[in-house]
């Protein structure tokens, strides 16, 4: 018996593509102000070489969008990888 064979391995990086995508979303729902501003001045940074380019609620928005988008992206995508083929079976 193999310890680790295709459908166990195929069902981890399902659950992979599931869970990741959910965390982040749900990070950048959640997170504080100050780690937004943190995370803005950092992209600003490294795009355009000056902290502070970007509007902060406009970031802020961007974050909440991309947050909620990301949670539905890891709903549509558990219910396609994981569980629908568990109930067609």
């Amino acid at each position: 018996m193999p310890l680790l064979n295709f459908s166990f391995l195929k069902l981890i990086i399902a659950l992979v593509i599931c869970v990741v995508p959910g965390v982040i979303g749900a990070y950048f729902i959640v997170t504080s102000e100050e780690s937004k501003r943190a995370m803005r001045n950092k992209v600003c940074s490294l795009l355009f070489g000056v902290s502070n380019v970007i509007e902060y609620p406009k970031f802020a928005r961007f974050l909440a969008i991309s947050g909620v988008l990301l949670l539905l992206f890891t709903a549509v995508s558990t219910w396609f990888l994981v569980v629908r083929p568990m109930l067609v079976d």
